[in-house]
């Protein structure tokens, strides 16, 4: 909930603030080099030469300005010491408002020069980036935009950073890599998000000093904060009043400066005394100076010419320094030239965010439509007296319900199968009678399909008309047994619906609650028995196995072909396989006494290792061992069934019963017991629709046999992510790979090997570089299959998903098909 607090608080403001900002930093970037340009565009009017006449006072150089433009009196002479170079003054005089004049003086004759070229420009730059140039000033309302603006680039630093932080946070390709690979949203949400980390520091720098100038309680706060000294509210700079109440010398201050500092300065500004007080206030530029406001300051006594103060800039604090030098720091002069063009650089970038920003949106708004269009297509129409809904991750149960609806059509009967999402409050108040078909997944977990349902669950509906029943498949391997089944049958029982009788609970292919199960459906008036879900096994021929990652320091992974007994047996990408595997004739270990320790051995076993190929001890009887399914990576125009199998082995030496048996037990033209399972939530059709197939290890194989099918079907474009240990030993099928990247059947192939030290990465880690391509795919139909791990890899790559997506849109695309997984 904060994040999308944050997300949605950071695109608000983007649509908002982004085009004052990029206004701002433009124009900030453009006076950036103000000096340089100027002196660039006017060399004459800057550089005179040496003159043939001594330069005259700094009294003679004021009276001849004057004299110049009645009605003026002068502020500010830039005195520079190079004697090549004109002078700078400033003159003021009252008309209504004050008046200012800037140009450049003859140092020798006093001739005023005029203004450089495209002072004018920059003065409106000045006035665009201060207040937009809007009227008032900065006593108007474009200083108060332009300050809500400098908040917000704050804002969006800090929530950016907090909204694109990597999993890996040490890994700096994470942070600062970009994909130049990219196009369209993909390139969008990369230079947003990639470029964005580069300039943050900057942005934050420009936007904390500029509110120097937009907040009077801000420059004082800060003050107070860097020097200790509080400081009253600063007013305009106040012009000297248009008569002259006496005439004030500044040459005898002058001459002694002068001596005193034997002229090591670059410049020095020397400002008008104020009226009745005869100070003389300069400030001096030394040669080697690192910006402009690197100024030693000196006061003298314009009667006698005495120093009364000399405040030297390597004398004074840190904090006084960065609060008397706050333009060099908010232009980054502060640093040198470096700094200077690293804010030029940064502050032309920021057009960059509000352009990217505002396609982001709109692209996330179709995206919203889209997703909204899809919810309604989703909705079920019409009632039925007798529904059957299923929730299977890997096909089972779905196969269980079709199989049900079957049977009451062979008994005369009609039911309605759906899929357990599609059970609204709606379609339930218009059901009599419903059928459950429920699998549980991982510890505990709702299949993908149903996790919207399940947060359904958490109200409270009257189905007190409802009578239901309801199959619960398991493994009481895993410690949460059927538990999704048991929360689907309590909520119901809470909101008034009747069970028909207890829920049936079933572990793998239990034959006696099946037959509960069977008798259930046949009270209902289905015919008995219904049909087999999956064909019996039979012997199917090992023709051959190779390995995938010769020389790998870690666990061998095997290419199995096995031939069918037969060529009837059909199957799909995506489908499973079935293997009994028998026990190994070496390192049987102790005997077990009977059948139920040698379960219990078993569940114990099971329990350690977790999933597909676990290993348990070589002495289990054969009998009860129960099939290990692997997923095929094969279609049946390949005329075998290919597996790819990790061999497990225990710590104390032994094999795993299902790699065991594949990779060791059984020899090249030996027989294995087996049989091809149908899995229909991981089955997609060869349409042309572009497929993301993400995976790891042995889950390559899943991907390849929708890959073999899409090259086969002739349908191209295709995206693989892939994670594996070393890329010279675990890159399984790469020629494969790039023969589809040269005939277009994959247009990208992304791999990351977690044990290589140029990489260091997961392939969950992947999508956070591909998060804008994502947009892209899903807009054109994509399709995201994920075969591999359940801890680590899945669980990783759904949570990266469902933080780019939201859950809600993610669990609208398992509903509709379009995320399908085949994880262990």
């Amino acid at each position: 909930m904060t994040k999308r607090v944050i997300f949605q608080a950071h695109w608000f403001l983007g649509i908002t603030a982004g085009l004052v900002l990029a206004v701002m930093d433009v124009t900030g970037a453009t006076m950036s080099f103000e000096d340089e340009i100027m002196e660039a565009l006017s060399p004459s009017l800057f550089f005179r030469g040496v003159p043939a006449t001594p330069d005259l006072s700094p009294d003679a150089l004021v009276a001849r300005v004057e004299a110049q433009h009645p009605g003026y009196r002068f502020r500010r002479i830039e005195w520079e010491m190079a004697r090549d170079r004109s002078h700078g003054v400033r003159l003021v005089k009252r008309q209504g408002k004050a008046v200012r004049l800037d140009g450049r003086v003859d140092r020798a004759t006093g001739e005023w020069l005029g203004e450089p070229r495209g002072a004018s420009f920059f003065a409106t730059v000045e006035d665009l980036h201060r207040w937009l140039a809007l009227p008032g000033g900065g006593s108007g309302i474009g200083r108060q935009i332009t300050g809500f603006a400098a908040l917000a680039l704050i804002f969006f630093s800090l929530s950016g950073l907090y909204l694109r932080w990597p999993r890996r946070a040490g890994d700096w390709r994470e942070w600062l890599v970009l994909d130049l690979r990219k196009s369209g949203r993909n390139m969008w949400r990369a230079l947003h998000a990639i470029v964005g980390t580069w300039v943050l520091a900057a942005y934050l720098l420009s936007a904390t000093t500029g509110l120097w100038w937009s907040y009077d309680w801000y420059r004082r706060a800060a003050t107070y904060t860097l020097t200790g000294k509080a400081v009253g509210k600063d007013g305009d700079e106040a012009p000297a009043k248009a008569k002259k109440s006496a005439s004030v010398s500044l040459d005898r201050a002058w001459a002694n400066f002068r001596k005193e500092t034997r002229d090591r300065y670059a410049w020095v500004a020397i400002s008008a005394p104020s009226p009745g007080k005869p100070v003389l206030n300069l400030q001096a530029l030394p040669k080697d100076a690192r910006h402009e406001r690197q100024w030693d300051r000196f006061s003298y006594n314009t009667r006698t010419g005495e120093r009364t103060r000399r405040d030297l800039y390597d004398t004074r604090s840190i904090g006084t320094i960065v609060s008397q030098s706050m333009v060099e720091v908010h232009r980054g002069a502060f640093l040198g030239i470096g700094g200077r063009i690293i804010i030029f650089v940064s502050s032309m970038t920021m057009p960059l965010f509000a352009i990217t920003g505002y396609l982001l949106y709109l692209s996330r708004r179709r995206r919203q439509r889209q997703a909204r269009r899809l919810a309604k297509e989703l909705k079920p129409a019409g009632p039925n007296d007798l529904v059957i809904a299923f929730a299977s991750q890997t096909g089972t149960a779905e196969l269980k319900a079709r199989d049900a609806a079957i049977a009451f059509a062979d008994g005369g009967a009609s039911a309605r199968v759906v899929q357990l999402h599609a059970l609204t409050p709606e379609l339930l108040a218009a059901t009599r009678r419903l059928l459950l078909v429920v699998s549980t997944y991982g510890e505990g977990e709702p299949p993908d399909m149903a996790k919207d349902f399940a947060r359904r669950m958490l109200a409270s509906i009257d189905l007190s008309h409802l009578e239901f029943g309801l199959l619960a498949l398991g493994d009481r391997e895993y410690r949460a047994f059927c538990a999704f089944g048991r929360k689907v049958d309590q909520w119901l029982i809470s909101c008034g619906a009747r069970p028909m009788r207890d829920a049936i609970l079933i572990d793998r292919n239990d034959p006696l609650a099946d037959r509960e199960w069977q008798a259930l459906l046949a009270s209902l008036g289905a015919h008995e028995p219904a049909r087999a879900v999956t064909p019996e096994m039979s012997d199917w021929t090992l023709v051959q196995r190779t390995t995938l990652n010769p020389g790998s320091a870690h666990a061998p992974v095997y290419h199995l072909k096995l031939k069918p007994p037969h060529d009837d047996i059909r199957w799909q990408a995506g489908d499973l396989a079935e293997v009994q595997p028998k026990l190994l004739e070496e390192g049987t270990g102790a005997a077990v006494a009977s059948d139920q320790l040698a379960k219990q051995a078993f569940v114990d076993a099971a329990r350690r290792d977790g999933g597909r190929g676990v290993a348990v001890m070589a002495s289990l009887p054969h009998s009860i061992l129960p099939p290990r399914e692997y997923s095929i990576a094969s279609i049946v125009e390949d005329g075998t069934v290919d597996l790819v199998v990790r061999q497990v082995r225990r710590p104390d030496g032994n094999l795993g019963i299902g790699s065991g048996w594949l990779t060791a037990g059984i020899k090249v033209g030996g027989t294995v017991a087996m049989r091809v399972r149908p899995n229909p939530e991981f089955r997609v059709e060869a349409n042309g629709a572009p497929l993301i197939l993400i995976g790891n290890g042995t889950g390559i194989a899943g991907l390849r046999s929708h890959l073999r099918a899409q090259a086969h079907a002739g349908c191209k474009g295709h995206w693989l992510m892939f994670g594996e240990r070393e890329r010279a030993h675990d890159a399984f099928f790469d020629s494969e790979l790039q023969m589809w990247l040269q005939d277009e059947t994959l247009a990208r192939l992304d791999r990351a090997f977690s044990r290589d030290v140029e990489c260091g990465r997961y392939v969950q880690h992947l999508l956070a570089g591909a998060r804008s391509s994502l947009d892209d795919w899903f807009a054109r139909g994509a399709t995201i299959l994920v075969c591999g791990s359940l801890d680590g890899m899945a669980a990783g790559v759904h949570s990266a998903l469902a933080e780019m997506l939201g859950e809600e849109i993610l669990s609208e695309l398992a509903e509709a098909g379009r995320y399908r997984r085949d994880v262990y």
